[in-house]
């Protein structure tokens, strides 16, 4: 009888033991995966910042090299051919020289346009509002489209890598909606609640699943705007409409945010 009580009593010891062997195997695992999983996080969220500021350096470098060199080699060009069309006689001549102006006039503002759209001078020296405001003056003269803007203030004091961050996905937004939606109208307006920033933008164009569609596109556009969000850790949220698209960028937690009209 004894024998068989320390039978069952070394059955259940081992039982427990084995159980705890196994749930210690299970634990160590998943805790194992989490680290893993946390550091690939982590990794990849360095590799995207790096590829980001990479990005942007590379933007402000050829937008300088267009804007200080080829962008003045064209300019000087144009001149050349001012003063010879004035000392020019034969009319044949001065019609063809004046068409090589009117073309390099063409090439002047294409270039200033592709380096304006690499990295807008503004957005350092004047912020975020104005360079957004050139920005849609140059997508109406563009795409003869209608805007409408409005701005809580003249100046948003928020750091000048989210504020060019913000341009950026506002700028793959624009496209999209011209490009693919047909948009008509662009409504854009960025208002303050407390330390929050929300950036609304919104069309009267083509309705899209901005989360299906970022699942299915090849191109790069959307998955911009999505790595942009993350990177500013941001809150991209697509608003239900009946016509159209509303989307909007939610940047909680700004510090120093200010309001200059108060």
């Amino acid at each position: 009888m004894q024998d068989e009580i320390q039978l069952k009593l070394f059955f259940w010891i081992g039982s427990a033991t084995m159980l705890f062997l196994a749930l210690g195997i299970i634990f160590i695992t998943v805790a194992y995966k989490a680290k893993v999983d946390r550091l690939n996080r982590i990794k990849s969220e360095s590799l995207l910042i790096a590829s980001l500021d990479s990005e942007k350096r590379e933007r402000q470098r050829i937008a300088s090299d267009l804007h200080d060199g080829l962008s003045g080699d064209i300019s000087a060009l144009k001149n050349y051919i001012t003063i010879l069309n004035s000392k020019e006689e034969d009319l044949f001549k001065k019609e063809i020289l004046q068409e090589v102006s009117s073309v390099l006039s063409h090439a002047l503002t294409n270039v200033q346009n592709i380096s304006y759209n690499l990295m807008p001078p503004l957005l350092e020296s004047y912020g975020l509002v104005s360079t957004l405001k050139s920005y849609f003056d140059r997508v109406k003269k563009l795409h003869t489209i209608k805007v409408k803007q409005y701005y809580f203030s003249e100046v948003i004091e928020i750091p000048s890598s989210e504020a060019y961050e913000l341009y950026r996905i506002i700028q793959e937004f624009t496209n999209n909606m011209i490009k693919h939606g047909k948009a008509q109208e662009i409504s854009m307006a960025i208002s303050l609640n407390e330390n929050t920033v929300c950036c609304e933008i919104s069309d009267d164009g083509l309705p899209f699943d901005f989360k299906k569609n970022i699942q299915s596109s090849l191109g790069m556009g959307l998955k911009n705007i999505s790595s942009r969000i993350k990177h500013i850790e941001a809150k991209l949220v697509q608003v239900p409409e009946q016509k159209g698209n509303k989307f909007q960028i939610i940047l909680k937690s700004v510090k120093n945010v200010k309001n200059s009209n108060n």
